[in-house]
């Protein structure tokens, strides 16, 4: 079990990455292909960046299983996860502060060429240090309160880390350029990585090694995966609907100028942070399973209130009705940022104890190629939403729809058995 400094140290770990990647994803499209009336030069056109962004995309899910198999078939006295944590965090951050520094000041297919390379070189990289770091998880803490401890503060500095990058990133690059901002951050990311790599220590691992058709078997095989990946990624595709529309519903159905909109995501966050240790607790108390149930059912409840944002029969203004949801949301926002990882966590645990097969990688790699896909479908959704009914009735259908997805995901994640204390069996000492 983790001494609570090295618990601290560990989980500081999603700081690190979600500030890097949350400002590529935050600023790539504003930089390499700014709007109008900014002062900024293009550097590619807007077509080519999203076929850049598809690629490194692409490279992220490829990377994925092939990474995590290599992390679970590693063996050597440094461990199976931490020398890829350590060796891949320098690398992730000097590609972030690369992505910066294009060749060209103007629209040049030179741009293009470097931006899908870095790009690419940013998200392997990227999966590089979050696959073996998350299937970390599982090893370093036992089923039960130590694991949801754990996921609960690797979510306050992942949802600190989304916050600073929304806050500070914009501020640095507006007083001393992109370029600069991206040298300046990209230590700020890097050393908690490095930290949450040196603050655990793996034990050797002595089971077989598992070939690539075989941990697919066995991740598929099980049947606890099957069904929480089932519900959780129908939760997913209904919250990355809302989500995707976010800024669309501030300004739309809230009224809110743009200058604002960052405002609504930050109450969001802010409401999320100061929810989490609720959330832990109750989990603490309740069982893992039974506390996502339940914030499952919350977003099934809350969602179709975003629909009706403005149409309130109360005094209070569609602006007020908008931030008064945000803040009711938090709660369930905090337990689906903190359960999650837990849950798969004792099932890695699970399968483990049963077939001998140690495959935490491959089993964190599926979630995310999984809920990345179920995020792709929603942009598709949500798009094809406001194509047909436009922005003024599609803003109040998409919830809607998600909420019909969240309803499928309780269905099925309803049959999911909580997983027992034999799980906690296989641990590291630290």
């Amino acid at each position: 079990m983790l001494t609570p400094t090295r618990r601290l140290l560990y989980s500081l770990g999603t700081f690190g990455s979600s500030i890097l990647q949350q400002t590529v994803l935050l600023w790539v499209f504003y930089y390499y292909a700014p709007p109008p009336g900014q002062g900024l030069s293009a550097r590619v056109a807007p077509g080519l960046l999203g076929l850049a962004m598809g690629i490194g995309r692409a490279v992220d899910a490829l990377a994925d299983p092939l990474v995590a198999h290599w992390s679970d078939r590693r063996r050597g006295r440094g461990g199976r996860r931490r020398p890829l944590i350590l060796l891949g965090a320098p690398l992730l951050a000097a590609s972030f502060a690369l992505l910066w520094r294009p060749p060209d000041p103007a629209v040049t297919p030179a741009n293009f060429v470097f931006l899908a390379t870095v790009l690419g070189a940013f998200f392997f990289v990227l999966t590089l240090v979050l696959n073996p770091y998350m299937a970390l998880l599982p090893e370093v803490t036992r089923a039960g309160r130590d694991r949801v401890s754990t996921a609960a503060w690797q979510a306050v500095f992942s949802l600190t880390g989304t916050a600073t990058a929304f806050i500070a990133s914009g501020q640095i690059a507006a007083r001393v350029g992109f370029g600069a901002m991206g040298l300046l951050l990209a230590p700020v990311g890097m050393v908690p990585l490095l930290l949450s790599g040196l603050a655990v220590r793996e034990r050797p691992v002595h089971e077989g090694r598992v070939d690539f058709w075989q941990a697919l078997r066995a991740v598929f095989g099980s049947s606890r995966f099957r069904i929480f990946i089932a519900g959780f990624a129908l939760l997913w595709l209904g919250l990355s609907i809302v989500n995707l529309a976010m800024a669309l519903i501030a300004a739309v159905l809230m009224g809110l100028p743009q200058p604002a909109v960052g405002t609504v995501l930050g109450l969001g966050v802010v409401a999320t942070l100061i929810s989490t240790p609720a959330v832990a607790s109750l989990a603490h108390r309740i069982g893992s399973r039974r506390a996502l149930l339940g914030a499952m059912s919350a977003s099934a409840v809350l969602l179709p209130l975003i629909a009706t944002i403005g149409l309130w029969p109360v005094p209070l203004s569609a602006r007020a009705q908008g931030y008064v949801v945000v803040a009711l949301a938090s709660p369930a926002l905090a337990a689906l940022f903190t359960l999650p990882n837990a849950i798969l966590s004792d099932i890695t645990q699970q399968v483990a104890r049963e077939r001998g097969q140690r495959l935490e990688g491959m089993f964190f790699a599926f979630q995310g190629l999984i809920l990345n896909g179920a995020t792709s479908v929603a942009a598709a959704v949500l798009g094809g939403i406001l194509e047909v009914f436009g922005y003024g009735l599609g803003l109040r259908v998409a919830p809607l729809l998600a909420t019909a997805c969240v309803i499928a995901g309780i269905a099925i994640f309803r049959r999911y058995p909580e997983v027992g204390p034999a799980a906690t069996e296989l641990r590291v000492s630290v």
